[in-house]
């Protein structure tokens, strides 16, 4: 499966840029975070032909506005912390440097004691971009009984979409669409669809196979399939899914971990590549991604 070519945007005029304008997220509930946010802070503010701007995880409200003005983000915090910063920077081509506070940490590559000289090379322009592709997912729903569906939610994901049954252990049959055309139907616990970014998530967990960061596929994973297709699916770049589940109970739409939303009967959950990819500012290896890999999975993996 080959590399996808490079992408013209935001991503080349930045890739040597030095950062003059910054962005610094932290996780408010996390006293070291914090800490370290003041300590960053500091060090940005000591040059005077930088400017910082300060924002809190929680506090959707005060980041985007600093959006369009920033050269790009520094946060401080776990992958959830992350999710956010590159979301929400891939909408203005605004990159992320993530320092490492949470549990896991797939996507940060800068731990807590190296935040000095990573910041520093930012601010020289020391640094390349890597672009991660996001899924644009949309809820379609049927307005009247016969009528044909149209879009009521449309959500960016960068890790994944899963739709799953609700409260009551159930399964779910689902009807996988391939651009357009019905491939298979799946009665399982739930359908992961995932980036590659969030092929190391719960789509690893479901049985999926890892893909580079790099790639641009989708990746569809059933959870517990039960008489049915068990392995997942890696589709072809620019391959649009859709999703249609059919239950007699309840069932949801799950995105990124933060959003969930409530399916109705007859909805359809439709994925597609997102035009803008998420970007992060990387001072270190261009094989960090494997360093992590192996880091989080063991040295046997």
């Amino acid at each position: 499966m080959a590399a996808p070519s490079p992408v013209a945007g935001p991503s080349a005029a930045r890739a040597r840029t030095a950062w003059q304008n910054v962005c610094l997220l932290h996780h408010p509930y996390k006293p070291d975070a914090a800490a370290l946010a003041e300590q960053i802070d500091a060090f940005v503010r000591a040059r005077p032909e930088c400017r910082i701007y300060r924002s809190s995880r929680w506090e959707p409200d005060t980041l985007k506005p600093q959006l369009p003005q920033v050269d790009g983000i520094v946060a401080l915090g776990g992958d959830g912390t992350m999710l956010r910063a590159a979301r929400s920077g891939a909408a203005f081509g605004v990159p992320v440097l993530g320092i490492h506070m949470g549990k896991v940490g797939f996507l940060s590559e800068v731990r807590p004691r190296q935040w000095q000289a990573a910041v520093q090379a930012l601010l020289e322009g020391r640094y390349w971009l890597e672009e991660r592709l996001m899924i644009q997912v949309q809820i379609m729903r049927a307005p009247a009984p016969g009528a044909a569906r149209v879009g009521v939610r449309s959500v960016v994901a960068l890790n994944d979409a899963v739709i799953s049954r609700g409260r009551l252990a159930r399964v779910i049959e689902a009807c996988v669409q391939l651009n357009g055309e019905e491939l298979t139907r799946i009665t399982c616990d739930g359908l992961i669809i995932a980036t590659p970014t969030g092929s190391t998530g719960y789509a690893l967990a479901a049985g999926g196979p890892i893909l580079p960061p790099e790639l641009r596929n989708i990746v569809v994973v059933s959870v517990a399939p039960h008489l049915s297709l068990n392995r997942p699916l890696v589709l072809s770049e620019g391959t649009q899914v859709q999703v249609q589940a059919f239950w007699d109970h309840e069932a949801t739409l799950t995105v990124d971990g933060h959003f969930h939303l409530d399916l109705q009967a007859g909805d359809a959950v439709v994925a597609v590549a997102n035009p803008q990819p998420a970007l992060f500012a990387r001072t270190g290896s261009r094989n960090h991604f494997y360093h992590t890999l192996v880091d989080k999975l063991g040295r046997t993996y």
